[in-house]
């Protein structure tokens, strides 16, 4: 089993709960990629089961996050000798990526004033980092070879 990370949105939510009781989550997500033509959108079916299927069922549909799992390919024969392969994300950990709460807090904005008085070193800079943090002070002259 190879494991598998993709940034997705969750396009349909369906839930159920198993004989043990934890829940299931199942359905379509979409996850983009780049292509010869850009940025192209794909969209993939989903399931997932426990603390995973809690996550995806709180967040809802539309909402977007990091989904860890792996690719489980079901082999469908269609009795004329063509066998199609359909692709399902299994999510094992989802984690939220997206929040709908925003808040705004107020920056302070810098005056005039205050780039003015600010004094920057800029040769100092630039002579230790060329000699790898080390400043020699030494006279080089009385070196014998």
């Amino acid at each position: 089993m190879i494991s598998s990370t993709h940034t997705i949105r969750v396009i349909s939510l369906n839930e159920a709960f198993d004989k043990q009781g934890v829940k299931i989550a199942y359905g379509q997500c979409a996850f983009s990629h780049y292509s010869k033509d850009g940025v192209v959108e794909d969209k993939v079916a989903y399931r997932a089961k426990g603390a995973a299927a809690v996550s995806i069922a709180e967040a809802g549909i539309g909402a977007s996050g990091v989904a860890m799992g792996y690719i489980d390919l079901e082999i469908i024969d269609s009795g004329r000798g063509y066998k199609q392969k359909k692709p399902t994300l299994v999510i094992r950990t989802f984690i939220l990526t997206n929040t709908t709460k925003l808040s705004s807090v107020p920056t302070p904005s810098i005056t005039s004033q205050e780039t003015q008085n600010h004094k920057e070193l800029v040769g100092a800079v630039a002579a230790v980092a060329s000699k790898n943090g080390y400043l020699n002070i030494a006279d080089d002259s009385s070196i014998p070879f």
